[in-house]
């Protein structure tokens, strides 16, 4: 399985990826540019995604790019420090699956993934 994470927050991304790395290929990523580069040419199972990508367009607008460009179906997670519940109702409105608070907690990293795998929420049609 393999994980996309967008953080414009270099820490987070290295935390993250120290922390899926024995279980997941891992590719991070610091810009919503990046990401959308990445996916023309790559495939991934899932989009772990900051909801603030500073200087760059949020985690909702990167979906919808994503989900434009991907051809498989793939899981979507978006990150934040804090969220309100109109803005996290929006989020999952959006098309991802969850949203997580940070700090990063594997455990439920891998809970949301073993929950979704069997079901991609988006098919491409």
């Amino acid at each position: 399985m393999h994980v996309l994470v967008v953080d414009d927050v270099q820490v987070d991304r290295f935390i993250v990826k120290k922390l899926l790395m024995p279980m997941y290929g891992v590719t991070t990523l610091s810009s919503s540019k990046e990401a959308v580069a990445f996916a023309l040419s790559h495939t991934f199972d899932v989009a772990l995604l900051n909801v603030t990508l500073r200087n760059d367009m949020d985690c909702i607008e990167l979906l919808e790019d994503l989900r434009n460009i991907c051809a498989l179906p793939f899981t979507a997670i978006a990150t934040t420090c804090y969220v309100d519940k109109a803005r996290h109702k929006k989020i999952l409105r959006s098309g991802f699956q969850s949203v997580m608070l940070k700090p990063f907690d594997v455990d439920q990293f891998n809970a949301l993934v073993d929950r979704h795998e069997l079901q991609p929420a988006f098919i491409k049609r």
